[in-house]
């Protein structure tokens, strides 16, 4: 027959006790992606719409177009500037 005798041989833990850190650790991974995120984001927002108007205004001329294109690969680089520079600083 088996007893449990806790309170004679070990401590009780409470089980909240051993994640600390890990919540300690999504705080301030929430609040660097909340600081990070806003250029990212906006970039991101930009080239979605101008990846609509190419897609859906059929009253664009081919020199439109080809501006329009420019000025999405002007906003991908940016964008992916930013994404690369967020994760170096994660890493590091």
């Amino acid at each position: 027959m088996m007893s449990s005798n806790i309170g004679e041989s070990e401590p009780v833990l409470k089980i909240n006790d051993l994640f600390y850190e890990v919540e300690i650790d999504n705080k301030q991974n929430e609040i660097f992606e909340q600081n990070s995120e806003a250029p990212v984001n906006d970039n991101l927002a930009i080239l979605e719409e101008i990846g609509e108007i190419l897609q859906n205004c059929t009253t664009l001329t081919e020199n439109q177009k080809l501006d329009y294109c420019k000025s999405q690969r002007y906003f991908m680089k940016l964008y992916l500037k930013d994404v690369n520079s967020d994760l170096t600083r994660k890493t590091v």
